[in-house]
């Protein structure tokens, strides 16, 4: 019975990836923009949560412990947690989401008399010339007020459903009900925003280091032959989709596995032309990684799916990872990719770690006024030390720009933290790596061939990590940046 309800389940998400897909590949196509904005929204409808339940509670649940270990009842118990109330909500939320997907994929922007796409918007925005990238921010900021109504009512609405659907649950509001949806389980909301906050003075201090000397010796090993395969595999089925295109969705990369009998990760990304691409690519690939080692080693293709807590472990590591071979790929600039690649984990931990904040306090006061929202919002931010100087377009941020260009809070909520908490994560297998590049590899190996087979704290004990919200694992982090950027220049 688990093994026909594992086949059932990957057959669906089959379909759903191949929509998504498309869907994200063009945004002129009219077809899958049907499919993905009307068709998907009503699997929610299903009743996927009986045969869950049956299971969980099930009187051989010793035997289906035993071929599968206990964390797949304790997921099982979840879904039928949060998914028995609410199920038209949750249909309306989808629909809603696809919705502002389709609005941000379509917008267009005009700089110096061009009419961009997003990405080649993204593009402008890192242009060398600074006339070039201050037209392209006016000109971001200008379309998204244009539309400011329509996201504002899309967000509001967002806001109430997500809300709804928690209480229909049995949650008093959103962030506790998001926050068990990303599996968060055996710990409450993260706190390495609080952490950070308070480690927050030597963590900005890193982006006024100097730069010193880099030197990493490289080992060949049977776990890197595995990953060599694996991508030789990606490239033989044409599974990477990265080129750019004004007709793909911009801003965002994304990698989803692809289950029985394909048994294969799928990248996706729009590249824009400038270094992003590198990190956008390498952080993929860590995802892509981790779902074909996991589907091979693991008996459930629920544990292929995880928490993204423990999955953005993975593509932060790889990216780390990927940082002695930047000459490759910007040659005489290589260092200053390095360097730029550091300062962004600070600016990351700082910039997720507000955005959580926000969330909890915005599903807390969803009557505010749209003033209040945004200046809510950038009070959080200049407490994690961002925005500090945007006194210029203040009047923009307070009608609500920040807000309305933020992707997280339409399409991934209460997601984004998991990249500052795994950073911290990444940033300890990165050195354990450089003082052991064999043993190093083989413990990332490992933690991505597990999967979501164990509890969070479990698997990170396993890999012989600390918890990343643990006392002094900021600091700890913040120590490891400072190395990383002091070597970055070599």
């Amino acid at each position: 019975m688990v093994r026909e309800r594992d086949a059932l389940q990957q057959e669906v998400a089959l379909c759903q990836s191949i929509v998504t897909i498309r869907a994200f590949h063009d945004v002129t196509d009219a077809f899958y923009q049907k499919e993905y904005q009307e068709t998907l929204p009503r699997l929610e409808l299903l009743d996927s949560q009986s045969l869950a339940t049956a299971i969980a509670e099930s009187p051989h649940a010793a035997a289906v412990d035993a071929a599968f270990g206990p964390q797949l009842r304790a997921l099982l118990t979840l879904e039928h947690r949060l998914r028995t109330g609410g199920k038209e909500l949750q249909a309306r939320i989808a629909q809603l989401t696809a919705q502002y997907q389709q609005l941000a994929a379509s917008a267009k922007y005009s700089v110096q008399g061009e009419s961009l796409s997003g990405g080649q918007l993204r593009a402008a925005l890192a242009s060398p010339d600074r006339e070039r990238r201050k037209a392209a921010f006016e000109a971001q900021q200008q379309t998204v007020l244009a539309q400011a109504d329509a996201m504002e009512a899309l967000l509001r609405e967002l806001v109430c459903a997500r809300n709804q659907l928690a209480r229909a649950n049995g949650f008093a509001c959103f962030a506790d009900y998001g926050d068990l949806s990303h599996q968060r389980l055996g710990y409450k909301r993260p706190v390495v925003g609080h952490q950070l906050l308070h480690a927050q003075p030597p963590a900005l201090l890193l982006l006024q280091l100097k730069i010193q000397r880099d030197d990493m010796g490289l080992h060949l090993t049977a776990e890197r032959v595995q990953a060599g395969a694996f991508f030789d595999e990606m490239v033989r089925h044409g599974l990477l989709d990265v080129e750019g295109s004004p007709n793909k969705i911009a801003g965002m990369g994304f990698c989803d596995m692809l289950g029985a009998p394909y048994r294969m990760p799928f990248v996706f990304a729009n590249c824009d032309g400038t270094s992003s691409d590198v990190t956008v690519y390498t952080h993929e690939l860590g995802h892509g990684l981790q779902g074909y080692l996991s589907i091979r080693a693991q008996p459930s293709a629920d544990y292929v799916g995880l928490g993204p807590d423990l999955a953005e472990i993975h593509s932060k590591t790889m990216e780390l990872l990927n940082l002695p071979y930047a000459r490759d790929f910007f040659g005489d600039q290589a260092g200053q990719f390095r360097t730029e690649h550091c300062y962004g984990f600070v600016k990351e931990l700082c910039a997720f770690c507000s955005i959580h904040t926000f969330e909890t306090w915005l599903y807390e006061h969803p009557e505010a006024s749209l003033a209040e929202w945004a200046s809510e919002a950038d009070r959080i931010e200049k407490a994690f030390g961002r925005a500090l100087n945007n006194e210029p377009w203040r009047q923009q941020v307070l009608a609500g720009c920040d807000l309305f260009s933020n992707m997280a809070l339409y399409m991934v909520p209460r997601y984004v933290v998991s990249y500052a908490l795994s950073i911290v994560c990444a940033l300890q297998l990165k050195a354990d790596y450089d003082a052991d590049p064999a043993e190093g590899w083989a413990r990332y190996h490992a933690l991505c061939a597990a999967g979501g087979s164990r509890p969070y704290a479990e698997t990170l004990s396993d890999a012989g990590l600390p918890l990343p919200y643990a006392p002094g694992a900021v600091e700890r982090a913040a120590e490891l940046l400072r190395r990383l950027i002091a070597e970055a220049q070599y």
